[in-house]
């Protein structure tokens, strides 16, 4: 037996729509979740800002060698870096901000995930010549770590401790992080 059902009142259109809502809300902190999930080991991080290897940590130093420079590296984007392994490896400026540049790709320093202890709020740019490069490696992940001092502080006596530091996680299109920490 067919039974013709009634059109739903305009309530039940606007219930759903709440419901709706509410899965998207559930979506984006399932989202923020997995983000902090997924962020950097606290030794991987004090290893990147230090320069030295920390408990269950391999740190590869990355000598730069010569530097290039490239006007038109991407539309839009001015390039300075070096070679590593055949890896371009550095960052790009544009009027769109700045980027950090590896294995061709450019991840933006303004998109880059601020770890909970970082205090800074801007994300300083790379100065490809006097930041410290190195690969870290972790239970199977590896980051590419790129950490410097604060410009304006000074390179020398005790404002050498306060760094700041990128991880990328170099697996296919991975995570850029940011974050600030004094060194010990």
């Amino acid at each position: 037996m067919l039974r013709h059902l009634p059109d739903k009142p305009d309530s039940l259109w606007r219930h759903q729509r709440k419901g709706k809502s509410m899965r998207q809300l559930s979506l984006v902190l399932w989202m923020v979740s997995l983000t902090a999930l997924a962020a950097p080991p606290e030794d991987v991080v004090k290893s990147c800002l230090s320069g030295t290897a920390r408990n269950g940590v391999s740190r590869t130093a990355i000598e730069g060698g010569a530097l290039y420079l490239q006007d038109d590296y991407r539309s839009g984007y001015q390039a300075e870096y070096f070679l590593y392994g055949g890896m371009e490896i550095g960052s790009a400026q544009s009027r769109r901000g700045d980027a950090l540049l590896y294995r061709g790709r450019l991840y933006p320093l303004r998109r880059a995930v601020k770890l909970p202890q970082t205090r800074s709020r801007e994300r300083p740019a790379i100065q490809v010549a006097l930041a410290e490069w190195s690969l870290i490696r972790e239970k199977g992940k590896q980051y590419l770590c790129v950490s410097d001092q604060f410009e304006g502080i000074g390179r020398s006596g005790s404002f050498q401790k306060a760094r700041f530091g990128y991880l990328l996680e170099t697996w296919r299109h991975g995570t850029l992080y940011f974050f600030d920490g004094l060194v010990d």
